[in-house]
């Protein structure tokens, strides 16, 4: 096997996966990036047995052939590369010669016949859909994280599911931890075909596609097909494979019909939220929300600390609400609203906050409610 290749290209490939082959699996082999050289292209594969990604890229291929080679030292290795043409030559015994003159890496490959089988999908109908309505699809998703002893589906996946009420067709994402929600929904074009009525992708896998969205293009190319969410670009594609499980009922959660509406100005909700959080600790991790007569007040008291409180006008005239947040999670989600005006819907003390913009319902957050101390 001997090739050679345009070094910008390629390093820019070999970076966005190393969050794929720097991911612990069962197998040892899935730090490697396998590279078939056929033709006049090479074609990069990274498998994690989640998520796979597929590149293929132009080069000048001497000798055709197949190898497994580590996806960190490789990448490590071209990005430090002194010229732009690089050279890869398999000597023997599956040692890779990398370079030439001055600068030669020798460095040895794995058995590519170890390497994990890519799924085949055929027949995939894709839908296009707008690079920044996916990028924001994705931050949604991944806003809301878990630790690594996490076992919930739920919870280490986000329901997608296709939206046709009374209007054009929307593609919806569902997150949460069971102490937040995040819901955010976006118009596609063409016909999406889900093999139930949702489905549930892993975050992970989810929020590694974030860095192969090109949003200078006008849309993009997705597909669920065969148990896979499918990303696809003319050089590039993703699969990531589906979770098995069920999701919860989340539709009540996000139901503020019957709330009151308060509007705030995000940004000064926010550097109040981030004022009181200071007092926050792994032991108090809440404030309390005072719904006034043209006021709210936001109070913390921290034994270990100290306590705070602040006061900010608002237009309220019904009955006294008093309820328990995490102030941080309020942050996170206001960080996601692109609009300044942003209305908080709360009812009472155990009710959820649920957050939304004044003139739309695309993103919808929700926070639920803490014990008062």
């Amino acid at each position: 096997m001997k090739f050679s290749f345009n070094k910008q290209e390629i390093v820019d490939a070999l970076s966005k996966i190393q969050g794929i082959t720097g991911r612990k699996t069962n197998l040892t082999i899935t730090s490697d990036i396998l590279i078939k050289a056929m033709g006049s292209t090479i074609t990069i594969t990274a498998n994690d047995l989640e998520t796979v990604f597929s590149g293929t890229y132009e080069a000048e291929v001497e000798k055709e052939g197949i190898l497994s080679i580590n996806s960190k030292k490789f990448f490590e290795i071209i990005r430090e590369y002194p010229e732009n043409f690089i050279p890869i030559n398999e000597i023997e015994n599956r040692w890779v010669e990398i370079g030439k003159n001055d600068s030669i890496y020798h460095i040895v490959a794995s058995d590519y016949k170890n390497y994990p089988q890519t799924p085949v999908i055929e027949d995939v109908k894709f839908i296009s859909i707008r690079p920044k309505d996916l990028k924001k699809m994705i931050e949604v998703s991944s806003v809301i994280s878990f630790s690594g002893e996490e076992k919930r589906i739920y919870v280490i996946g986000s329901l997608i599911e296709k939206i046709t009420e009374n209007e054009s067709p929307k593609l919806r994402i569902v997150s949460t931890d069971s102490r937040r929600l995040n819901c955010f929904e976006a118009p596609y074009k063409g016909t999406l075909e889900l093999p139930d009525e949702s489905v549930i992708i892993p975050k992970k896998g989810f929020s590694e596609l974030a860095k192969f969205i090109d949003t200078g293009s006008d849309e993009i190319s997705v597909g669920i097909k065969d148990n896979h969410f499918i990303f696809k670009t003319e050089k590039e594609s993703v699969m990531i494979k589906l979770l098995e499980g069920e999701y919860p009922n989340y539709k009540p959660v996000i139901n503020y019909q019957e709330m009151i509406p308060v509007e705030v100005d995000k940004n000064m909700f926010y550097t109040l939220m981030k004022r009181v959080s200071i007092l926050t600790s792994d032991e108090y991790k809440s404030v309390v929300l005072n719904f006034k007569e043209n006021e709210l007040v936001v109070t913390i008291t921290n034994p270990e600390i100290g306590e705070s409180k602040e006061q900010m006008m608002i237009s309220f005239s019904n009955e006294e609400i008093k309820s328990a947040f995490n102030p941080r999670y309020f942050m996170d989600a206001l960080n996601m609203f692109e609009k300044n005006t942003l209305v908080l819907n709360v009812k009472d003390s155990k009710s959820p906050c649920i957050i939304k913009s004044l003139d739309d319902d695309n993103l919808i957050c929700v926070i639920m409610a803490m014990h008062i101390s």
